[in-house]
């Protein structure tokens, strides 16, 4: 059973660029520090935990792509040696 169109749960999926991930751990870093805030430390905590675990994992996404760039060129930059027998 799927919910209804109105729910507010239901939401069709968004793709974020590295950019705009990190844009968003930016506004949720400085909402999570704001002194508008100080009555919701609750809120202001996950706020903050929420900028960086995506810097994290941006982060370690990063280092990934990285490892597996040098293995590619190292795959295509591959040479076989062949002895005579």
């Amino acid at each position: 059973m799927s919910p209804p169109k109105g729910d507010p749960t239901h939401r069709t999926p968004q793709k974020l660029a590295t950019n705009e991930a990190q844009k968003l751990a930016d506004r949720l870093l400085s909402r999570g520090v704001s002194k508008l805030l100080d009555d919701q430390p609750e809120l202001q905590r996950d706020m903050r935990m929420a900028a960086w675990v995506i810097r994290a994992l941006l982060s370690k996404i990063d280092r990934a792509a990285a490892i597996c760039s040098d293995a590619a060129r190292h795959l295509r930059d591959l040479t076989i040696e062949v002895g005579r027998g």
